[in-house]
């Protein structure tokens, strides 16, 4: 090896074969695969220890191959490596590129290749380091199915699908046409503004989301009423979780379009509030009082009053599981299995339990809470019985209020359930009160006895935690 001047801390230049030694500790005990190539015709001169245990040739038929014989494809020969990993320039620049190399054992691996020049005793050859990246083209590869697959759920999603970031759409699905309409290649870069104008339903809400940005911090779910460009209105339910989209913080927005499902909850609603109008069946025995208020649009209360006779008329309270359309169902299922029941039997016992082995068979696993009264006009006495809702309240004339209790799981829970049913007489000037577990959050029982616009006054100033009900039967 050459020597031009005098080495560091010595005060002598080293020898050939100082330089030599020195350079075979580090070359032999590097953990690199290394590997000294001829530039001429690509044989290898030498292989460290790192690179004999990598690839699985000792170092005596190591220097009997050349680089082209590590090569997986071997049809691209030596003018692979001049192309690529030859170092370049004036000074020999370094150079990197990738291959898949073959091991002793016929293994294929991806390699990523380091190469530069040096001189060795006079004579130039290529210094190559080579990196196994396996694993990285695997993940890499796995990372691109990954997302390839994505990007097709992503297009097959019925709902419009859009990334959003800085004020701006930086991906639309296919089904984001139907809904926007325009082409995909016409929403990207633009505004979700300058499709539609907003009719607020949640001003605050979408304004938010609009500042937010990349901002976001959690998943979140909000419902919009737009207005399209030609006038069409969707109702939309808007879902967005925050996400890196090339490497950019960014939104990822579900646009759901709910018009034709808040038109048939609005109808459910109108027939709800119609069934909920419904007065006492004998105005001349007794006078009905009722609040009913949803805590969302739809209600899981209901109440049933049906006349048996001129003398006596059986009636229901109750509370089923489940919120929305679903609950709506099940209470019209409820009051047709009520009025099934009524052929049976009009006594609320026998009835709470004939609907109990019917819930069991047609509900699933939605349960019903429900208390069941008949007032007999002519005997003069009530009988009531409690299934989930077990608590009412009596009111005798100028006296406190008693509350009673009626026990008894709710309707659809066990198949087994056992009942409580109580009769209590009642005279001219006595009240009942009967009430769903919603009031019982707002009020103490003593409270629950107390006039209608008491009640209806703490009600509009607490928020609603759940649906309230509240029937106040005063005999006449």
């Amino acid at each position: 090896m050459a020597v031009d001047k005098q080495c560091k801390n010595l005060y002598r230049s080293p020898s050939p074969a100082q330089c030599m030694e020195h350079y075979g500790c580090i070359y032999e005990n590097n953990h690199l695969i290394t590997l000294l190539v001829d530039p001429v015709d690509g044989s290898i001169t030498d292989a460290n220890r790192a690179a004999c245990d990598f690839y699985g040739y000792p170092l005596r038929i190591f220097r009997k191959l050349h680089i082209t014989d590590l090569q997986a494809d071997q049809a691209s020969g030596m003018e692979t490596f001049i192309k690529h990993g030859m170092p370049g320039g004036a000074h020999g620049r370094n150079r990197v590129y990738m291959d898949k190399h073959m091991l002793a054992g016929g293994q294929q691996i991806d390699v990523e290749i380091h190469t530069g020049m040096m001189s060795m005793l006079g004579k130039s050859c290529i210094y190559t380091v080579i990196h196994d990246i396996s694993e990285r083209v695997r993940s890499e590869q796995r990372l691109r199915e990954s997302e390839e697959r994505y990007r097709d759920l992503v297009e097959l999603c019925p709902e419009a699908i859009l990334v959003y970031s800085g004020g701006r759409i930086l991906f639309a699905n296919k089904q984001s046409e139907k809904m926007f309409g325009k082409k995909k290649k016409e929403l990207i870069g633009q505004r979700i503004e300058a499709f539609f104008s907003e009719e607020y339903l949640k001003s605050a809400k979408y304004n938010k989301l609009m500042a937010w940005g990349a901002t976001v911090k959690e998943r979140f779910r909000i419902e919009q009423r737009l207005i399209r460009y030609d006038k069409r209105i969707f109702d939309v339910e808007i879902s967005g979780v925050p996400i890196i989209y090339e490497e950019e913080k960014a939104l990822q927005l579900v646009l759901r379009d709910i018009t034709e499902s808040k038109k048939e909850v609005e109808r459910a609603v109108k027939l709800q509030n119609h069934r909920h109008t419904v007065v006492f069946p004998l105005e001349d025995k007794a006078e009905l009082e009722k609040l009913y208020i949803p805590a969302r649009t739809l209600s899981g209360d209901f109440f049933i009053f049906h006349k048996i006779d001129e003398e006596r008329v059986i009636g229901m309270i109750g509370d089923v599981t489940g919120k929305g359309i679903t609950a709506a169902l099940n209470i019209s299922a409820l009051r047709v299995l009520f009025a099934d029941c009524l052929e049976v039997t009009v006594d609320p016992l026998q009835a709470i339990k004939e609907l109990n082995q019917k819930a069991m068979l047609h509900l699933g696993e939605d349960y019903i809470a429900a208390c069941c009264f008949q007032l007999d006009f002519g005997a003069g006495v009530l009988k009531a019985a409690g299934a989930g809702i077990n608590e009412f309240i009596y009111v005798p004339k100028d006296q406190d209020s008693q509350c009673l209790t009626v026990r008894g799981a709710p309707l659809g829970m066990f198949g087994n359930s056992e009942f409580e049913e109580i009769t209590i007489p009642f005279y001219s000037g006595d009240r009942f009160c009967f009430y769903s577990d919603g009031m019982e959050l707002l009020f103490g029982s003593q409270e629950l006895s107390r006039s209608y616009e008491y009640l209806t006054d703490k009600v509009a100033e607490a928020p609603l935690q759940d649906d309230c009900t509240w029937l106040n039967l005063s005999i006449k």
